[in-house]
């Protein structure tokens, strides 16, 4: 969360009772996280928890039936009670408290200003999260989906950016077009032979690369402007905004084709963006974070994607190796989960045989559709995937299960 936004709930939740009770509730399952140690991935809530929790939602109920709150605390409640479910695993319930937040926002008549100049407005957080969880939701089954979708951003001009957050929100409008483009979409990629994407679907694609590119050279001509003048923290920011746009521009490029092998032609892209990332996750084990609630999409989705969709057997096993170093949980992401399914699906696709580069591995070998469901609290995850059968040629699902 921006560190602006982490100080205004503070004060705020000293004047609003709702608010307080959700801070200390996840102040203190916070702090329990952190004195479990680097192997503990979700912590259970003892008295004080539950005590504040409920007294948070008797609050909020409170004021919510005599229309006495509002909207901005109502919605910082919401955070810290999504907070308090990403702690204890409960990744279905944060979804929900997500969703109850995307509804409110939409149901505004006004769009909030920003409280103080410079800094993001409460609908902004809301607009990341929900990519965020989208990114999730693209290869992982949440219950309650699909995301409920967002107004249209206020301004898609791209032809200049003065700062870098600006630079980040515009890549998040672009995100959040892209989700939507493969949700309505995704169907043929699912289609049990291939079909020819509508004129209509080329065309979006074509307008969103466009919207892309614009983003680059905006976002290029900021960096030369503000060489040598970037603090450490957003020199990282920087790193991660580029490895993300990178990472969107090859989504694009396949988002409508069929074949897996598609994907061989970015192999040079999935190698370049391997150095950043290692940087990326240096940084943050040198900074010992263990969890981050930041609204940005994570490097984990970057790197999953190329252990997962690159099949040249070095660069795919040096993202796993990348993933295994990520101590950092990102909200709905977690590398330590990331990497064991990427290991898996590289066995799934390579077999026992000896892969020289992704030529080896043919459409037939390779995981089409895949869906991963992911239960925290019971560490285990379940891989359902499409293949096609050697002999028949018919393309048929396969469903495993695995813990960890």
């Amino acid at each position: 969360m921006d560190w602006e936004w982490s100080r205004m709930i503070l004060a705020a939740s000293i004047a609003e009772p709702s608010l307080r009770h959700a801070v200390l509730a996840f102040a203190s399952l916070h702090e329990k996280f952190f004195k479990a140690g680097p192997s503990v991935q979700i912590v259970e809530p003892d008295g004080f928890v539950l005590q504040n929790y409920n007294r948070a939602i008797g609050e909020l109920s409170t004021n919510l039936k005599a229309a006495s709150q509002p909207t901005d605390l109502i919605l910082m409640v919401c955070l810290m009670f999504i907070g308090n479910e990403l702690l204890q695993g409960n990744n279905s319930s944060a979804y929900v408290h997500l969703n109850c937040g995307l509804k409110i926002i939409r149901s505004r008549t006004a769009r909030a200003k920003p409280c103080f100049p410079g800094v993001i407005t409460i609908e902004q957080i809301f607009q990341r999260l929900h990519t965020h969880t989208v990114s999730f939701l693209e290869i992982a089954n949440i219950s309650n989906s699909p995301v409920v979708q967002l107004c249209d951003p206020i301004s898609e001009d791209f032809s200049e950016f003065r700062k870098l957050r600006e630079a980040g929100e515009g890549l998040h409008i672009i995100m959040s077009r892209m989700y939507k483009f493969l949700q309505q979409y995704a169907y043929l990629k699912t289609a049990p032979r291939p079909l020819s994407a509508p004129s209509a679907a080329a065309i979006d694609r074509d307008n969103q690369e466009d919207l892309l590119h614009q983003w680059f050279a905006a976002y290029t001509a900021l960096l030369k402007r503000e060489s040598g003048n970037l603090k450490p923290g957003e020199l990282y920011y920087s790193i991660q905004l580029h490895v993300l746009a990178r990472a969107v521009s090859v989504m694009l490029a396949t988002s409508l084709d069929y074949e897996e092998t598609t994907y061989d032609k970015f192999e040079s892209v999935f190698s370049d963006l391997l150095k950043p990332i290692s940087a990326l996750v240096e940084a943050e084990i040198k900074a010992g974070l263990r969890l981050n609630f930041s609204a940005q999409v994570p490097i984990d989705q970057p790197l999953y994607m190329i252990a997962t969709k690159c099949r040249q057997p070095s660069i795919r096993r040096d993202a796993v190796a990348l993933l295994d170093k990520v101590k950092t949980r990102h909200g709905l992401w977690d590398a330590l989960v990331m990497a064991k399914v990427a290991r898996r699906l590289i066995e799934i696709e390579e077999g026992p045989t000896y892969v020289r580069s992704s030529a080896d591995i043919l459409e037939s070998k390779r995981a089409h559709c895949v869906n991963l469901t992911v239960e925290r609290r019971e560490q285990r995850f379940q891989i359902r995937y499409r293949r096609c059968e050697e002999h028949d040629h018919d393309w048929v699902w396969e469903e495993e299960s695995h813990s960890w």
